[in-house]
């Protein structure tokens, strides 16, 4: 039926569930395009649609295929430029190709638009043989990128937090604290309150606090 009236979007959709399911990502975005061909769906809306299936695409490949996986992702970006997931995976493929330059630049630049810590995670350890003071100075360069954000302040006290900078660990988290007061924001003090004072009634209070606290 979806063959014959792709209009149909009970058919359509019935089809593009059953080829996400079997990992027919191919086979989801011809449909989707068939289902724009027929204007069934307003243009932004299959835009999106490409987006994530060529970003579930291209995390199919990364391992196997870094090449496709890196064209899928970039093409996701491009349809979606806000879409994180389609930034991370396009950056991951160029990582695996060695090409930290392009791979950095893109996550830089949905960094600006949509701090995520998926993005910090990946952007401070593209190298994996940096020393932690070296994915703290990456840490900081996100930070600069987008000032006053709570991802900014974790990305910053996590590394410092590593590289035995517990004062800036510290000024950091108590920042993230005022900013967003969660559950990871009331961990992390009491990881820095661990590694800086050792005080267990200090700790202990922090932990309670993470405890009551929203996630």
């Amino acid at each position: 039926a979806a063959d014959i009236a792709p209009q149909l979007g009970w058919a359509a959709e019935s089809v593009l569930e059953e080829r996400m399911a079997g990992g027919d990502w191919d086979g989801a975005l011809r449909l989707v395009d068939a289902q724009r061909g027929n204007r069934q769906m307003a243009r932004d809306h299959v835009a999106r649609r490409r987006a994530v299936l060529l970003t579930a695409k291209a995390m199919a490949l990364v391992d196997a295929d870094p090449l496709a996986a890196r064209n899928a992702g970039q093409e996701a970006v491009r349809l979606a430029p806000d879409f994180v997931p389609a930034a991370v995976i396009a950056a991951r493929a160029y990582f695996r190709q060695n090409d930290l330059r392009k791979g950095t630049k893109l996550l830089e630049a949905i960094w600006k638009k949509s701090p995520h810590p998926e993005v910090a995670d990946l952007y401070i350890r593209a190298r994996p043989g940096d020393s932690t003071h070296d994915r703290l100075a990456r840490a900081k360069k996100l930070q600069s990128l987008k000032q006053n954000n709570p991802e900014s302040n974790h990305a910053v006290a996590r590394a410092a937090l590593e590289a035995g900078e517990l004062k800036l660990a510290r000024s950091s988290a108590e920042a993230l604290v005022r900013q967003e007061p969660r559950e990871r924001a009331f961990l992390l003090m009491a990881d820095i309150e661990e590694a800086e004072t050792g005080e267990q009634g200090r700790v202990r209070e922090w932990l309670a606090r993470a405890l009551r606290a929203p996630r």
